[in-house]
């Protein structure tokens, strides 16, 4: 406090001084609301790449001639949309485990295609079975932030 402050509000002045107990909760509720829908908003968001890493990673290994042309295209399209939205959303929620499922996630991204670099051109035998486990090895980070996010359970 400096010399001049009001005692009775501790100090402060203007809207800070206004605020009532009830006030305050009602404002730490509707940013926790506001932390929450993010939160939501990028549970979803994993949720959905998790998917489509299941889904590309077959494609490009095992889909016919335009298969893997188109799903690098629909993976090119959302990563896009993914900067846009979370641009838009604005993350506030969790900042760390984001980066630490993203460098997790880029670097079983990273296996998978070396994997697929690896693989012969008509795969056979445990080549097969190493393409179909190795696109589920890839989606388990944004599977499992997605858990850890539970979405589905609404705005906490």
């Amino acid at each position: 406090m400096n010399a001049g402050d009001d005692v009775s509000t501790g100090g402060k002045k203007g809207a800070e001084a206004d605020m009532s107990a009830g006030d305050a909760l009602a404002e730490i509720g509707r940013m926790r609301k506001s932390v929450g829908r993010s939160a939501a908003s990028t549970g979803w968001l994993y949720l959905v790449w998790g998917v489509a890493t299941l889904l590309y990673w077959p494609a490009m290994f095992f889909g016919s001639s335009p298969i893997p042309r188109v799903a690098g295209y629909a993976w090119m399209v959302m990563t896009l949309l993914t900067f846009l939205g979370a641009y838009r959303i604005g993350v506030y929620d969790r900042a760390r485990m984001h980066w630490r499922v993203a460098l997790v996630w880029v670097a079983a991204m990273v296996g998978v295609a070396l994997f697929g670099y690896a693989m012969p051109e008509d795969p056979t035998g445990w080549w097969v079975a190493g393409g179909l486990v190795a696109p589920v090895v890839a989606a388990l980070p944004m599977l499992y932030a997605t858990w850890r996010l539970r979405p589905w359970e609404g705005v906490r």
